[in-house]
């Protein structure tokens, strides 16, 4: 009898360190999980929201009133350096622009569901070997304590002497 008793309080001693040792590996896989980088996710709002932006008309004409811009267009003025008839340059007109459709569309502030936003847009030659060549930086809010980022990006293919590719690239982080 006092064999069995003894027995019994070994298994229980043992049960009681397997549940000790598997709640601390949960704590730690926890933490170490929760710390990981947050993921960037493509998003299809996203990338309508950048599709829709580029057919956007804008207030700038180059040649004549009432031939107004597209966004599409505009970024290529504003690459290209030209000029609005209304005495503005291209690229103030692509940033008030840009600025304007993606506040309006993501309402984007501290407390919202959208923290903060990044836009890039970048002219990319055809020649590797060149270097990339930015056309606007858009930043609102703090890319801080995101619990997801998402993005998307739209690509405009130039034909030209200079040949390459116009990305525009949108990241957001949600809170």
């Amino acid at each position: 009898m006092v064999k069995n008793k003894h027995a019994q309080h070994e298994i229980m001693g043992f049960v009681l360190i397997v549940v000790i040792v598997s709640v601390i590996g949960l704590v730690f896989l926890s933490l170490s999980l929760g710390r990981g980088e947050t993921n960037k996710q493509t998003s299809i709002e996203i990338s309508n929201l950048l599709e829709s932006s580029i057919y956007y008309t804008t207030d700038c004409a180059v040649s004549f009133i009432p031939q107004y811009k597209s966004g599409q267009d505009l970024i290529k003025s504003c690459w290209k350096n030209e000029k609005c008839l209304n005495e503005k340059m291209a690229c103030e007109v692509l940033e008030e622009t840009m600025r304007q459709i993606i506040e309006e569309s993501l309402n984007v502030c501290e407390d919202c569901v959208n923290k903060a936003y990044k836009l890039n847009i970048y002219h990319k030659p055809l020649d590797s070997e060149v270097q990339n060549e930015e056309i606007l930086v858009l930043e609102k809010g703090k890319f801080l304590d995101c619990s997801s980022k998402i993005g998307g990006n739209y690509l405009i293919h130039i034909s030209s002497i200079s040949a390459g590719i116009i990305n525009i690239e949108l990241e957001v982080c949600k809170k």
